[in-house]
């Protein structure tokens, strides 16, 4: 694992082992360590000529998060994560994302709702092209543009720590684009219940979608157990 990026910025005022955590992070996200693969606390300590104090405090970071698991006898390794571990956060996330766009319906201005407008219009044009790594991240901006106002700080990290570990399989979204195909759609439901003041029908158009992107990736995963 190269540490050039790290090492540069060793001396940011963001916390070491914090940003140790968030180097380690991004790194099992797209794929740069794989599950099972083993991070030694003393390579990283030697590399970037730190003590391990600050590496030991990220590794726990990471695996009250999940990202990594401690083995006796074999050290911290990266876990696994599967299609049912998929499953499982978008069921939380339909949770915590239809709640806080119940929250921030009364927040949201008409330059919000002309915002949503516009991401949505992008969506439309990536799905024409086929340009589907540009329809995730104009997904994404979309999502968070309603979660930004709920008003709850507590809350909006959930949305951010999910979105984190769903982020392991983003190149799944990526092959399979039909699973969001309809989201624009919905998502046109969702603007008009915006503009509408109506905001329990946006938790409900919120929470339909995710769950229906849940059970589309349950079935994959099943599917793949059954033909594997």
């Amino acid at each position: 694992m190269k540490i050039d990026a790290l090492e540069s910025s060793i001396a940011d005022h963001q916390p070491l082992p914090d940003k140790i955590a968030d180097f380690i992070r991004e790194a099992i996200i797209v794929g740069k360590l794989q599950p099972g693969e083993k991070i030694s606390e003393a390579k990283l300590a030697e590399e970037l000529r730190i003590s391990r104090t600050p590496i030991r405090e990220a590794i726990r970071m990471l695996e009250s998060e999940g990202f990594v698991s401690i083995i006796p006898r074999r050290g911290t390794v990266v876990s696994d994560f599967s299609f049912n571990d998929l499953y499982e956060y978008f069921q939380v996330k339909a949770c915590l994302e239809s709640f806080s766009a119940l929250l921030a319906e009364p927040r949201m201005t008409e330059r919000d709702i002309n915002r949503l407008q516009r991401l949505n219009e992008e969506e439309k044009n990536a799905i024409a092209s086929h340009d589907f790594a540009k329809f995730m991240r104009i997904h994404e901006e979309f999502h968070h543009t309603f979660l930004s106002k709920s008003g709850n700080e507590k809350l909006l990290k959930l949305n951010n720590q999910m979105m984190v570990h769903i982020k392991r399989l983003q190149s799944f979204f990526l092959q399979r684009p039909e699973i969001f195909a309809s989201c624009a759609e919905t998502h046109k439901d969702i603007i008009d219940a915006f503009s509408r003041h109506d905001g329990e029908r946006v938790r409900q158009l919120v929470e339909g979608n995710i769950l229906r992107i849940a059970s589309q990736i349950k079935s994959y995963g099943e599917n793949l157990k059954e033909n594997g």
